[in-house]
This record gives C-alpha cells, structure tokens and sequence, in this order.
C-alpha cells in the first residue's frame, strides 16, 4: 500500500503530538552524544508559539504527523550576520528567503527518506510563497542533516551564530 506524505500548517490541536516527536528527537541526540537541542530548546512553549504565528508545519504520512518543523518567510536575524556568503543578498524592506527551523522526524520512522520528502514539500509552499531560496542551519555533528542537505541542493554558504552555539549555514535556489 503506497504511503502518502504531505504538510500542513500545524493547529493548537497537534502541539501535544508534535511536543512528543521533537522530545523524542532530543532523546535521540542525547543517547548519540550531540550537544544540539539539549538546553531546553526547542521546548512546548516553542512549539505553541510557532503554532500562533502561523509559521509551524507537520509532514504527515497517511494523514497521521510523521514530522515537525518551523517555516519561516519572515527571516531571522542571526541570518544577518553570516562568516562566509550566502547565495541571495538580504533586502532590508523585503524578506525574499524562507527559513526552516526545528525540523524533526519521528524517530520510529527514520530511514526513510522523509527528512528528505519534508524538506522537498517546504521548497514547494515556499515557492508558492514567492520566495527565492530556502536557508537553513544545523549543528557540525548532525551527521544526517549534513548529508541530505548536499543531496538536496543546499550549498554550504558558511557559519552563523545562534544563542546556542555557531551552526554551518545552507542556502538552496528555489
């Protein structure tokens, strides 16, 4: 039977599930020794305030939430700020790059592509949005985001800084 994945805005409604998903996440990355996500970021209060801005999605597979992650057309400001270049130049008056942030899959389903299938459906609704390229961070020892990045056509623009720490930066033409 053939699975089918899409992504939606995520609703009040979902903030329980997408919680346990990404508290899942965190668990994974403490057992594997990663220092990303484990100084209470992201939290409940990230995810609902996500949710009231309108800016959270939820990959879903057969319509139960498979995946998490914030979408972004708005910019982020440690973005301003990059050691090295990114592919766009910023406009001050208009933001014309997506972000995502905090994506998470559900880890009784990694191995199968969806980070992958998540981040292809965001460059699609971004598009729709009419902005020109997607940025996105991760930490140097997120081993899976730094593989499907490249394979996605991300390209390694530099470092930013974050509150929690200095993150590789990508950018991707949509």
């Amino acid at each position: 039977m053939a699975t089918t994945a899409t992504i939606r805005k995520a609703v009040e409604a979902d903030e329980g599930a997408i919680w346990r998903l990404l508290e899942a996440e965190v668990q994974v990355m403490r057992r594997q020794g990663r220092d990303q996500w484990q100084h209470g970021y992201p939290n409940p209060a990230t995810v609902a305030a996500d949710t009231a801005a309108g800016v959270g999605r939820v990959l879903l597979l057969d319509g139960v939430i498979a995946g998490y992650c914030a979408l972004i057309a708005t910019g982020d400001k440690c973005y301003d700020s990059i050691e090295g270049r990114w592919l766009t130049e910023s406009d001050s008056g208009h933001c014309r790059y997506a972000v995502v942030h905090r994506l998470g899959i559900d880890p009784q389903l990694t191995g199968r592509g969806l980070a992958s299938t998540f981040l292809t459906l965001a460059m699609r609704a971004a598009r729709c949005m009419g902005l020109e390229s997607m940025r996105i961070d991760t930490n140097h020892d997120n081993v899976q985001m730094l593989h499907i990045l490249p394979k996605l056509g991300f390209e390694r623009c530099g470092t930013v800084q974050l509150p929690d720490g200095e993150r590789i930066a990508y950018e991707r033409l949509l």
